[in-house]
């Protein structure tokens, strides 16, 4: 379907406007190129937006990560690009003055979202598509499903079952509709390769307070089918991760839904012992994959494009034991590139590594003991005392929230600020968040903590998996980001917590100006590459083994 087909199909079924997503029923979670509405209708290919299409304009919502990519992958005379951090219902309040009557497709938005519109925005009507005028949004793709053996996940099925039931009882349950999937896999204990880089099970789960569970894939039919049996009931769903539509046939069966936020993602956030030891175990192999990969690309770059980047790292991590795929599709930045946040490389954009500046480097894997995610940005040749200045003002800011103490149940706001300060002291910022949860086996974005300046009020507590990722980008030129993830840990102070490293891969020494960090900063990169160098060494031989040593080596 193209912007004018949705177009005229709004003035066949009477409606103003169409509020398309990205995602599908599965709120918040990844979807197949195939199933992307917003980037068949105007071409992003963003992660996060939101698409406003009105009979004689679009308009696409996106935050600062992805202001420029929206510019270069839309045509300006079609579609209007909005860089904001508001929700859909503040845009719709501040610039739609007329009445209008909104469509939307009513699995593809929660049942708070919807009802918010509906008591916000009380001269705009909303509308259920009921006839999916956009098509459909699940791939016929057929997928292999798997159980996450319990030498990786740590606990068996029936230990978290037995706990969501214990979770009804206490709160006079009769069952549970869980919505969200990566929640359904990690209950479960199953995966899928559903989707290219995320592992997860695409499944609701209906679990009854005896343990019973039944499990929705494809046919949403059988939804209101076994639903029919908790007539009278009281089921526990959270509001705010469930489509509108499974509240809409709860309430038709004459269902009593209990407005409770689903406790497995509180649990799954917290890491058991067997899960965060295999997360340190998968980081030391991913980090000898990647030095490996630094020590090829030390030789050759000069002879590499982005897309031979992407490539060449994803054959060294594959060797690797354990290994499942990427977490994510290789951010490959090269030069002006670099500037592009979540920029990734195709046959139309792919460039030669450029003689003298940046290569900005994101990537991760998925192994089934654990989940990884590292930028790395990288000199080639010799890059302007400008974008060394930059890279070691981002790793100030970077050191700044890798070594804060810090009271438990500290929101994730407070560590955001603690690493954009530093940088504001140089007049410069981010237009993304400084940190995210990471799942085990599943996403590599997965709340419910996040470091950020909006949105991050959940408490950081022990055993939970963040990055630390500040950066700078400047425009047309380059892009600088250092990532790292790490463990919250408790601190020697008690009550307070800090960070553990995971991520065992230098930071480039060809970029530090070490006469812009204080000693104490020093000390934390040398401390941190002696750690690289203990865990990485026994996994590496010969040359390889040498350029660690030599990556490794005191400021």
């Amino acid at each position: 379907m193209t912007l004018h087909d949705l177009q005229t199909a709004l003035i066949k079924n009477n409606f103003d406007a169409y509020i398309v997503t990205r995602g599908n029923m599965f709120l918040g979670q990844d979807t197949l190129d195939e199933e992307n509405k917003i980037k068949e209708l105007c071409g992003f290919s963003g992660s996060a937006g939101t698409l406003l299409v009105f009979r004689d304009k679009a308009v696409l919502m996106v935050d600062g990560r992805y202001e420029l990519q929206a510019a270069l992958e839309t045509d300006s005379a079609a579609v209007s690009i909005v860089c904001t951090n508001d929700t859909v219902a503040t845009w719709i309040n501040n610039n739609q003055e007329q009445p209008c009557t909104f469509a939307y497709d009513p699995w593809c938005h929660s049942a708070s979202e919807v009802d918010y519109w509906n008591r916000a925005l009380k001269k705009h009507t909303f509308t259920p598509d009921t006839k999916q005028i956009i098509g459909p949004r699940l791939s016929n793709t057929q997928a292999e499903i798997f159980e996450h053996e319990i030498r990786f996940a740590g606990l068996s099925m029936n230990e978290k079952i037995s706990k969501l039931t214990a979770f009804m009882e206490k709160n006079r349950l009769d069952a549970y509709f869980m919505a969200e999937c990566d929640a359904v896999s990690w209950l479960m204990n199953l995966r899928s390769n559903c989707l290219p880089d995320t592992p997860l099970l695409r499944a609701y789960a209906l679990i009854s307070v005896d343990g019973s569970v039944s499990l929705f894939t494809s046919d949403f039919r059988a939804i209101e089918v076994e639903l029919a049996a908790f007539n009278g009931k009281n089921i526990g769903v959270s509001f705010g991760q469930t489509p509108k539509q499974i509240y809409n046939i709860m309430k038709n069966q004459r269902i009593y839904p209990v407005n409770l936020a689903n406790p497995v993602q509180n649990w799954k956030a917290v890491k058991n012992p067997v899960e965060l030891q295999g997360f340190r175990d998968a980081h030391i192999r991913d980090g000898a994959a990647v030095v490996k990969f630094l020590h090829w690309l030390d030789k050759n770059w000069k002879n590499s494009d982005e897309l031979g980047v992407v490539d060449k790292l994803y054959e060294f991590r594959s060797a690797g034991e354990h290994f499942f795929g990427n977490s994510f599709a290789t951010i490959a930045a090269s030069g002006p590139n670099g500037a592009i946040v979540h920029y990734h490389p195709d046959s139309r954009s792919n460039r030669k590594l450029d003689n003298d500046s940046l290569l900005l480097l994101d990537s991760g894997a998925q192994y089934y003991d654990g989940t990884t995610d590292i930028t790395r940005t990288i000199a080639l040749g010799k890059p302007a005392a400008e974008m060394i200045e930059s890279f070691t003002q981002v790793l100030k800011a970077h050191i700044a929230a890798a070594t804060a103490i810090f009271p438990e149940e500290t929101p994730g706001i407070a560590i955001d600020s603690i690493a954009r300060g530093r940088l504001w002291k140089f007049g410069k910022d981010y237009k993304h968040g400084t940190g995210h949860g990471v799942g085990h086996f599943l996403n590599v974005h997965e709340g419910p903590q996040r470091l950020a300046s909006s949105g991050a009020s959940y408490p950081l507590s022990a055993n939970m998996i963040t990055s630390i990722e500040p950066g700078y980008y400047q425009p047309s030129a380059y892009g600088i980001r250092i990532e790292n993830l790490a463990a919250v840990t408790e601190s020697e102070f008690p009550g307070y917590l800090k960070f553990e490293p995971l991520t065992m891969v230098p930071i480039d020494k060809r970029l530090i100006n070490k006469y812009l960090l204080s000693r104490q900063e020093q000390a934390w990169l040398n401390d941190y590459h002696r750690l690289v160098a203990a865990k990485i060494s026994p996994l590496l031989t010969g040359e390889d083994l040498s350029w660690l040593q030599q990556a490794c080596t005191p400021l």
